[in-house]
């Protein structure tokens, strides 16, 4: 599906985000491994959290919805039960590489697969370190989905060293070793999202931390917890970036995650010369939460290395348009996680910011953009990725002409609100 953005004359108002995603996927699993009834409140958060409640279902966990509560109904660590047929993540990577980590410790054989853009996505990353625990795991001859995997309840502790800070491949590992009552001791050159970490404790899991290694202690046996979800920072950031680049634009975002693993968007717009500020800020459920007040602002151009990129990494297109009305040439290195998200974000990102008349140049693990041009407007192919599509939608608000964008209903899969939030908030 085509939509056309026409450009906005400012961004103003006030609103929530949908739920975090990131937080809501670790929510159902976590709450499905503990003993007792999980309980989670929060905003909804689109089509990927709906294919890890089914999936759970699909293992035999009890979910059920009441008087604006999700309850969880937990099986324990090991009390799934076999699938009747392959368990269907859709377009969730997060689903499926915290789900493998969970059923290489269980008693049956489990066959995980989704949609084309799942298939395309790189699971050994998550295949060698639970091979070494003693998983058995075989994928499709590219190395992606449908994943086959023969639980082994005997997984063995492990010692590992991350090639890639990531939060997935952490999670899988520590939920691995959770379900197999072994230790985990993991390291990493950079820090990466600790979502996993921080719920795993409010069950009563024992996680030693020291900058970017981790320790999870052998038999940490999970107790039920009561989660409420944050406003997804990730999709906060989209309009954001809309505020900042349209003049005369002045917006409030309530109740939204600051996990600071996650806010690295915050940490670089201000380097930009954003104006932006933190309102009420509180600690619930392990997660620092709060309002985010921001204004038109000038930018100036900035440079963004391989240690940023973990806590920027969903929202790095966004600089990508940032960037274009920033005085100076923006840089962005050491991303090239980005080619293997639903799209190769790299490059389709670089094209569509040429489409809309932005110079802008890709090379193998980032790109660069000429800042002080206008966003002309155009069509823009975004490949099915939900980021994208939102992404060329802000383009279109602060463009000269307009922004087509294809493959809008992409949206849904994080953000199925998103196109009448942006009908809310922008005055054209």
């Amino acid at each position: 599906m085509e939509r056309f953005i026409q450009p906005a004359n400012k961004i103003s108002g006030e609103f929530t985000p949908p739920g975090d995603k990131s937080i809501w996927h670790r929510a159902l699993i976590i709450g499905a491994i503990a003993n007792g009834e999980t309980e989670i409140t929060g905003n909804h958060a689109g089509l990927d959290v709906e294919s890890t409640r089914q999936c759970l279902i699909d293992l035999g966990v009890s979910i059920t919805f009441s008087d604006g509560k999700t309850v969880v109904h937990g099986k324990g660590t090991n009390g799934f039960k076999k699938p009747d047929g392959l368990i269907d993540v859709g377009n969730s990577g997060t689903t499926v590489r915290l789900l493998s980590g969970v059923l290489a410790a269980q008693e049956f054989e489990t066959v995980l697969d989704g949609d084309s853009s799942i298939r395309k996505r790189p699971m050994k990353r998550i295949m060698n370190p639970l091979s070494l625990m003693g998983a058995r795991i075989s994928s499709a001859p590219s190395g992606g989905c449908p994943l086959t995997i023969k639980g082994n309840p005997d997984l063995n502790s492990i010692t590992y060293d991350m090639p890639v800070a990531s939060a997935q491949v952490k999670s899988a590992i520590l939920l691995a070793g959770i379900c197999a009552g072994v230790s985990v001791t993991l390291s990493a050159a950079h820090p990466s999202r600790d979502h996993t970490e921080i719920m795993l404790r409010e069950c009563g899991a024992t996680i030693e931390k020291d900058n970017n290694n981790l320790r999870l202690e052998p038999g940490s046996e999970l107790r039920a917890a009561k989660f409420k979800i944050p406003g997804d920072f990730s999709s906060a950031a989209f309009f954001i970036t809309a505020a900042l680049l349209i003049e005369g634009s002045d917006l409030l975002i309530k109740d939204v995650g600051l996990n600071p693993t996650r806010t690295g968007f915050l940490n670089v717009v201000r380097e930009m010369g954003a104006d932006i500020e933190i309102r009420n800020s509180k600690e619930e459920s392990g997660e620092l939460i709060g309002d985010i007040s921001v204004k038109h602002s000038n930018l100036k151009a900035v440079s963004i290395t391989a240690e940023t990129v973990p806590s920027i990494i969903d929202e790095l297109p966004l600089i990508g348009i940032l960037s274009a009305k920033a005085e100076g040439i923006t840089k962005v290195s050491g991303a090239g996680e980005l080619r293997v998200k639903e799209a190769d974000r790299i490059s389709f990102l670089v094209n569509g910011l040429r489409s809309v008349g932005v110079t802008a140049d890709e090379f193998e693990d980032g790109f660069s953009v000429r800042g002080n041009q206008s966003i002309i407007g155009g069509e823009v192919d975004t490949d099915g990725d939900h980021r994208l599509a939102m992404t060329f939608a802000i383009a279109g608000l602060a463009s000269k002409n307009g922004v087509t964008v294809r493959d809008a209903e992409s949206s849904s899969v994080s953000y199925p609100s998103f196109f009448s939030e942006l009908d809310k908030l922008s005055s054209n």
